[in-house]
């Protein structure tokens, strides 16, 4: 017996009670020739008859017509299990990563983990969660983002070409794009091919909102969603096999609730990593819904242009064109030192993963922020230092309210200023002591902007941002009345904000800001520059 027990934990299984869990849990009897050690050795490795019990009279055969598995069967089973990880392990020799374990020569030791894995797969288990593997990773991206937000707000510019941005086109409704009206076109280009279409400037603070919206949505089926850009979204539905059984009727129910909860369209694509989900949901836009099944990732990449590849430019798609090279499937074929000479070490290595639909990345839950920004652009610019005192006093504010969010402080302040002429300065400062007191931040921000503003030009833009954030160890001091009282008032001037709403309170000179701009639930709409290609 002490022979049986030092065999068993060298493996680190029980062999034993594996048999009972078959037996028992999944209905089917086994036999000792399907075991690796009865194929190396033709023998039960065990010297204990009481361990002979799992192909014994104990556990008689299953009637006919039931799933046991027979001698043979089993048998045939082991041999395919060692095909595929002969299979497997010549393709990682080859890559200098093959483990250690099973599948080794004759007297090799067996790590735990191998054994537990082949008789998991062995047994049927790796086998049926294989079968019933989802492509977990989606991606969600809002069709005509910043046009589709205009038309909502203004149900008259439905069903019409809208083009959004200044100078260029930011965004442009699928009206536009039939057009041929692209992103990034000139507003010259886009009215001379396009001559109906409307222009909106845009209201950069809604597009927020409405982002924040879908994204509150999608948290709603899982956890684990990663904002990319503000109208693109990664999710990942691993472990979630139970909560939806039906995959893709749980994707087109969120698709649905989007739509009827922000009335935006969104596209949807899943795959099993990040590239093949981002270009699935991008093919068949607005509206586009695509799974791409395991397994047949590089049929579904081969027939594609490479310019669908993330990674590729048009400058890379124009060095492979000027090879041939123009769809996804030839571009598999050129071997990988080709494209790292070709292309670098980073580039062609990510190309060539990328035409396989590989894609080491993972969907990134929502970090602690490392630094934190709020800045403003303002229309037509204004040296009015009041009216700019005041855009810091509410830029401070947002600033403070944040750190306080995520119970952090901040020890370097810094403030940026672009002029009508598109001269920029910008300074940082480092603060006497940590804080997210929004009134020390302020204090900090206009010592630097009466710095910083010592040319007689109009300022277009003014920025606010924090940096070197440290975790909220504050104390209340026993000796230092004022900041007891500043954090008790911004600790109630916080919860009625966030009870009803940020216009609920203000300081003096926000009370001015409302003159210019107009309000919303969170705060005031300001022109924010673009945050979304």
């Amino acid at each position: 017996m002490d022979a049986c027990v030092e065999s068993v934990a060298s493996v680190g299984i029980d062999p034993v009670a594996q048999g009972e869990f078959a037996r028992r849990s999944l209905g089917v009897s086994v036999s000792p020739a399907g075991f690796p050690w009865a194929e190396q050795s033709g023998e039960w490795p065990f010297d204990c008859a009481q361990d002979k019990r799992v192909a014994s009279d104990e556990f008689p055969e299953e009637e006919e017509g039931s799933n046991a598995i027979t001698p043979a069967q089993a048998e045939e089973a082991a041999q395919h299990e060692r095909a595929d990880r002969f299979g497997r392990r010549s393709l990682q020799e080859d890559a200098g990563t093959a483990p250690l374990g099973i599948g080794m020569e004759d007297g090799a030791h067996h790590s735990p983990f191998a054994t537990r894995q082949f008789l998991s797969n062995w047994l049927g288990l790796g086998k049926s969660r294989a079968a019933k593997e989802t492509p977990h990773i989606v991606h969600v991206d809002v069709d005509a983002f910043f046009a589709s937000v205009e038309q909502v707000l203004n149900p008259k510019l439905r069903g019409k070409p809208v083009l959004v941005g200044r100078g260029v086109v930011a965004s442009a409704s699928y009206e536009a794009k039939l057009h041929g009206v692209k992103t990034a076109m000139s507003f010259r280009d886009a009215l001379r091919i396009c001559p109906k279409a409307i222009v909106v400037p845009g209201q950069y603070e809604h597009y927020a909102d409405f982002a924040e919206r879908v994204r509150g949505i999608l948290e709603t089926y899982t956890p684990a969603v990663e904002t990319a850009a503000l109208d693109d979204f990664y999710l990942d539905f691993a472990g979630t096999e139970r909560l939806y059984p039906d995959f893709e009727a749980t994707l087109r129910r969120l698709q649905a609730e989007i739509l009827g909860r922000t009335g935006l369209s969104v596209s949807v694509g899943a795959g099993r990593t990040k590239v093949v989900a981002s270009i699935a949901s991008r093919l068949e836009r607005p509206r586009g819904f695509r799974i791409v099944a395991p397994g047949t990732e590089e049929d579904f990449l081969t027939p594609l242009t490479v310019e669908k590849l993330h990674g590729i430019g048009h400058i890379h798609a124009g060095t492979l064109a000027e090879r041939g090279v123009s769809t996804i499937g030839q571009l598999r074929q050129i071997p990988k030192p080709v494209l790292v000479a070709t292309f670098g070490e980073a580039i062609g290595q990510q190309i060539w993963e990328r035409a396989r639909g590989l894609d080491g990345r993972e969907v990134l839950l929502p970090s602690t922020p490392k630094s934190i920004s709020r800045e403003t652009t303002i229309e037509g610019g204004t040296i009015d230092t009041e009216f700019l005192d005041g855009l810091l006093e509410y830029l401070s504010e947002r600033i403070g309210r944040t750190l306080r969010e995520h119970g952090k402080q901040a020890r370097t302040m810094g403030v940026r200023l672009r002029y009508v002429d598109q001269y920029s300065a910008h300074q940082t400062l480092r603060l006497a002591r940590p804080t997210n007191d929004e009134r020390e931040l302020l204090v900090a921000a206009k010592d630097l902007f009466t710095k910083l503003f010592a040319r007689r030009v109009a300022i277009r833009l003014v920025g606010v941002s924090v940096t070197n954030l440290d975790i909220d160890r504050r104390q209340n001091e026993l000796f230092d009345t004022d900041a007891n009282r500043r954090w008790y008032l911004n600790r109630e001037v916080d919860r009625v904000r966030g009870r009803y709403g940020w216009n609920a309170v203000f300081y003096g000179k926000g009370l001015e800001l409302r003159e210019h701009y107009a309000t919303k639930e969170n705060g005031l709409v300001l022109s924010t520059p673009c945050l979304s290609r």
